[in-house]
């Protein structure tokens, strides 16, 4: 079935005109990679991906590999699935899984569309943002009362009234009757980027595993260890960002990694304390 998944994520990817990597290694922390051009705008989508039937079953070691890996590259790291534990996963769902978000094929799809995803599924419950001004704006429009609407919704006023001030998330239901009366566009799209501070203390921990040698030769970059990767080093800064690698060793892998993440490389030697730098050919 995991061929089949990532086939078809392939195909839905190269039917967009995007730019894609199949890595062809289930042991690393990424399967694919995919670049987007004009994803919104001029801006391009970057995704880097990992193939699960069962998207609960990616490890926390791969998951933040896939951080460290979007902090370095700006990216979006997402896990494709089927099954969430026991259930399928549902459209226009993303389910939160130790800081990124796991999608079904078809949410996949959407994603990849430009198209929003407007809920979250987290410890067993699903909820969704509502855009709070536009909420009281079409409410005004339409003459009701925050109590008109409360009774329809099934709440209470001071409800309506926090998902005005945006200091309070729908629930499924009471989202979905919002769409009913005022459309999809009264839910805010889901951030896909990742949530660090869920595993904060495991980011940090990659950032002390890098040995000293290497701190020493790229002392103005934070530097995290990957434990699943094609390199066990990525290298960021405010300006820059490069994947670590001994010269000796490098692979045609990691300059086809790095082209499209859209990063550099940093090729070190150090023994002779030497780095040179490879800027991305994109």
């Amino acid at each position: 079935m995991s061929n089949e998944l990532i086939t078809h994520v392939l195909s839905l990817a190269a039917s967009r005109r995007a730019k894609v990597l199949l890595v062809g290694d289930s042991s690393l922390s990424y399967d694919a990679i995919i670049r987007i051009p004009n994803y919104r705008g001029n801006e391009e989508g970057k995704f880097i991906v990992k193939v699960k039937e069962d998207a609960e079953r990616v490890s926390k070691e791969a998951i933040v590999d896939l951080i460290v890996l979007s902090r370095v590259s700006n990216s979006t790291p997402i896990i494709v699935g089927i099954n969430y534990g026991d259930e399928e996963m549902a459209d226009g769902v993303a389910y939160k899984v130790h800081g990124i978000y796991a999608v079904g094929i078809r949410t996949f799809k959407r994603i990849l569309d430009n198209e929003g995803v407007k809920f979250v599924k987290d410890k067993g419950i699903v909820r969704a943002g509502v855009k709070g001004q536009l909420l009281r704006r079409l409410r005004e429009d339409r003459g009701m009362s925050l109590g008109d609407l409360a009774k329809i919704l099934g709440v209470t006023r001071r409800t309506v009234y926090e998902y005005e001030r945006e200091s309070m998330e729908a629930s499924e239901r009471t989202a979905r009757i919002l769409i009913e009366i005022f459309s999809k566009d009264v839910l805010n799209d889901v951030n896909l980027r990742p949530r660090d501070e869920e595993v904060i203390n495991e980011v940090r921990e990659r950032e002390d595993m890098v040995d000293e040698d290497i701190r020493e030769l790229l002392p103005s970059f934070r530097l995290y260890s990957l434990m699943k990767a094609h390199t066990k080093v990525a290298a960021h800064s405010p300006s820059e960002s490069y994947l670590v690698e001994d010269k000796r060793r490098v692979s045609n892998e990691v300059f086809s990694v790095a082209k499209v993440l859209g990063v550099g490389l940093a090729l070190i030697e150090s023994d002779k304390r030497d780095v040179e730098f490879l800027e991305s050919r994109n």
